[in-house]
């Protein structure tokens, strides 16, 4: 600025010091002005020389033009346009049909205003949107399994079929009554196909999290991010906190998100560090079992994470308040992704509902997956877990190579996990593949049927792959 000072001390007496018979050295100082970025200096320069042009009747077409620019730059849009209209105005008159002001109108009609009403349309559907009641009760009820879960992490380079999701939806009653729900590794696509279940942020309460990995986490930070538009829109004013249970991979991973606050500097998130060997029973003082209906036991996983290179996953078995028709307490497992380890299983020995991610088959003679349970591993810990006793084992996370073979896989874990004289008994062990719409009753055991929308007791349901991109449910009894 200094440089187009010349020898006047301030930008107002430059301006008083313009020559009225010389417009010209106002265009120039004008644009000078625009190309330094300077743009409330060159308006007052183009808004003078407009005024001058008005007093003598001469061209004002060019001064309004670019009044109209440097009001443009500065984000005044609806300004700009009539500066461009009254320099169409004039350049109509002097029969110039294709001028510059004619297309930076075209320009703004087209483009700048119609976009402008699209952003706040969206704003006012995300308000909306953040604004909806609580609907997790009316829309899949309490004590519900949902799995939001279909390929694995290498899955989004090489997909051509339906979403890949990532994760687990668990609905549970709490000690005061309440239906909570918890994302568990909210990973590709999960609040996409949430979304599409009629749920949004108001429906969360608190994320698990086994480990860093993306098809475990991609979808955390979108969570976070609507979470603080909520605070910041939500109309009762009233602060959202989450709870989120996670790995020291995933500590590393969200450090600079975990400490975000509300426009009024309240608390938005509470995190709890997840390490094997420990039982998590509160959080900020809260006994987990009255705010959510489970303790935590954190289980090992022999997988690396990211962000500290080690072993540092995590399973884990959700203790619940649910009690089962045998009078026993309901116990869900959850191994997160890790390799075999023998002793592994024990670990889910007290659970009646086990969540496998099995990765892939074994693709060397003799040799278990070096990071996920694999086929072999699969069978292994079911055996060492409950041999001869009732459960349901869920098989989650396949290489999307299965695609087609995840209902004959399933069966070849099942058939081998039996206990050899078990005589052929089918009600002991069950393996469900899963696929992003399977729905478990947790009280009752019982997996909602494709077609009939219906619940039946899980060992009555068989596995249709006939359609390899989506597996369905049905009622064999």
């Amino acid at each position: 600025m200094q440089d187009l000072l010349g020898g006047f001390k301030s930008f107002p007496e430059l301006l008083k010091s313009l020559n009225e018979n010389d417009p010209a050295k106002w265009e120039q100082l004008g644009h000078a002005l625009i190309d330094r970025n300077l743009y409330k200096e060159a308006e007052a320069v183009f808004d003078a020389l407009f005024r001058l042009m008005q007093k003598k009747h001469g061209n004002v077409g060019l001064p309004a033009y670019n009044r109209g620019i440097s009001r443009f730059l500065q984000g005044r849009f609806r300004e700009a346009y009539e500066d461009f209209r009254l320099a169409r105005q004039y350049d109509l008159h002097m029969k110039n049909l294709g001028s510059s002001a004619t297309r930076a109108i075209n320009y703004m009609d087209e483009t700048i205003f119609p976009t402008r009403e699209i952003i706040k349309k969206n704003q006012a559907q995300l308000i909306r949107e953040l604004n909806a009641p609580r609907q997790v009760e009316y829309k899949m009820g309490a004590n519900v399994l949902r799995t939001i879960h279909k390929w694995n992490s290498a899955s989004p380079l090489f997909s051509h079929g339906l979403s890949q999701g990532g994760g687990y939806f668990l609905t549970l009653r709490n000690g005061r009554g309440e239906v909570k729900g918890i994302a568990i590794d909210p990973g590709y696509d999960f609040f996409d196909i949430f979304r599409g279940l009629g749920l949004g942020i108001a429906d969360i309460d608190a994320i698990i999290i086994t480990h860093d990995h993306d098809d475990h986490t991609e979808s955390v930070e979108g969570i976070l991010s609507l979470l603080a538009k909520y605070n910041d829109h939500n109309q009762e004013k009233k602060s959202k906190v989450l709870d989120i249970f996670g790995s020291s991979g995933v500590l590393l991973k969200f450090h600079g998100l975990l400490s975000a606050t509300d426009l009024f500097g309240n608390k938005e998130i509470n995190f709890k560090l997840l390490v094997p060997g420990n039982r998590v029973a509160e959080i900020e003082n809260q006994s987990l079992m009255e705010k959510y209906g489970f303790h935590i036991h954190v289980k090992p996983a022999y997988h690396t994470e990211r962000w500290t290179n080690q072993e540092s996953s995590v399973g884990l078995v959700l203790d619940t308040n649910l009690v089962l028709k045998n009078g026993e307490r309901l116990h869900i497992g959850i191994t997160g992704d890790s390799r075999f380890v023998e002793g592994l299983g024990r670990e889910y020995s007290e659970c009646q509902v086990l969540l496998l991610n099995i990765g892939s088959v074994e693709k060397e003679e003799g040799k278990l997956l070096n990071q996920h349970l694999g086929m072999l591993g699969s069978i292994n810990l079911l055996k060492e877990a409950r041999l001869g006793k009732p459960l349901l084992a869920i098989l989650t996370e396949f290489g999307e190579e299965l695609a087609g073979k995840r209902e004959t896989i399933g069966r070849i874990i099942e058939n081998w996990a039996q206990p050899m004289n078990s005589g052929g008994s089918k009600n002991l062990l069950k393996v469900i593949p899963a696929d992003i719409n399977l729905e478990v009753k947790l009280q009752e055991l019982a997996i909602r049927e494709s077609d009939t929308h219906v619940f039946f007791p899980y060992h009555l349901i068989e596995v249709d792959e006939s359609d390899t991109e989506i597996l369905k449910y049905r009622f064999n009894g």
